[in-house]
């Protein structure tokens, strides 16, 4: 018997794809469903559960014999992750598991390790080159579009696909965004693409650049992007903003206060921070704490979790409606 878990079939594929981001559903045994049903083979069922919800089963689930993993090879599950030709290995033993990547999956050019955390003001990380070419520039395609990246000097992870696709989707043409920290441009350019009219902010020039880049690449007329410190482009700036997005998971509540003044009454705010499963919401009091400072309110719409980050840590969302008086 394996553990899974159980979720309406109507939420039954956002819920794989969450999984599946985060490592968690099981590479050997097969998904499963019945009328009403989709039942999910998952290797944590704690993280599952909290991740996407659902009710926890314990039953059999069919062999998955379709495909050879790298879990097959190697005896052990790896972590890794694919943006465009290069595979992002965290392993204790990089080499072994660049083997077996280069040979299973020939859309992979390159293997790099992490050596550092995502540090500094431009939120970069360095890597150590294991196998294959030696690059750190790629393009990821994701719903549609495609991005140039460059691993080491602007920050990227496919692992919020899910997440940018489901902001994305409550978009309506025309709609003012905000994209206060927006990177290479994975949200902008999608919300961009669904009608919007976007403000995209990026402070690090080298991932600025490729911002344009892939606005220009993509043939988008309707996104300005500003590059600089978010607080001085939005100085001045004052209910101008439909929908807020905040995906700065280590410091976003520093900048509460000009998303706040930025959003119109009745604009929404995507607000995205790291958390410990013990309280996995707690910036929910900061929220309410800005918006009561400056007489308003936060109406909370949505509460989830975007991926696991570290052991019992999680990148949380919280959804919220401005009020202003």
């Amino acid at each position: 018997m394996t553990k899974g878990i159980k979720v309406p079939k109507a939420d039954g594929e956002v819920a794989r794809r969450r999984l599946a981001e985060m490592d968690l559903l099981h590479p050997r045994l097969r998904l499963s469903s019945d009328e009403g049903s989709i039942y999910m083979p998952v290797l944590d069922q704690s993280e599952a559960l909290t991740a996407v919800g659902g009710i926890p089963v314990e039953m059999e689930f069919r062999p998955d014999t379709r495909r050879i993993t790298p879990e097959d090879l190697l005896g052990r599950r790896p972590s890794f992750e694919v943006i465009g030709e290069i595979a992002i290995v965290e392993d204790d033993r990089p080499d072994e598991v660049a083997s077996v990547l280069l040979s299973l999956y020939k859309n992979i050019s390159t293997v790099i390790s992490p050596i550092s955390d995502v540090v500094g003001e431009y939120r970069t990380r360095r890597f150590e080159h294991v196998a294959g070419e030696v690059l750190t520039k790629t393009v990821y395609k994701e719903h549609g579009l495609s991005y140039h990246v460059d691993l080491e000097r602007a920050y990227f992870t496919q692992r919020l696909g899910t997440e940018r696709l489901r902001v994305a989707q409550q978009v309506s043409p025309g709609e003012a965004v905000l994209d206060m920290f927006a990177g290479v441009g994975p949200f902008s350019l999608l919300c961009a693409k669904m009608g919007a009219r976007v403000v995209a902010i990026e402070k690090n020039p080298a991932a600025a650049n490729l911002l344009r880049e892939n606005v220009r690449q993509n043939r988008l007329l309707g996104v300005e992007v500003l590059e600089g410190d978010c607080r001085e482009h939005l100085s001045g700036r004052k209910d101008c903003a439909d929908r807020t997005i905040m995906n700065l998971p280590h410091s976003a509540s520093a900048f509460l206060e000009e998303a706040f003044t930025a959003s119109k009454s009745g604009g929404v705010v995507h607000f995205y921070a790291f958390t410990s499963v013990d309280d996995l919401f707690a910036p929910e009091s900061a929220i309410q704490e800005a918006a009561e400072g400056r007489g308003w309110m936060a109406e909370i719409l949505y509460r989830g979790v975007v991926r696991s980050y570290a052991p019992r840590r999680f990148n949380v969302v919280l959804d919220f409606r401005v009020l202003k008086g």
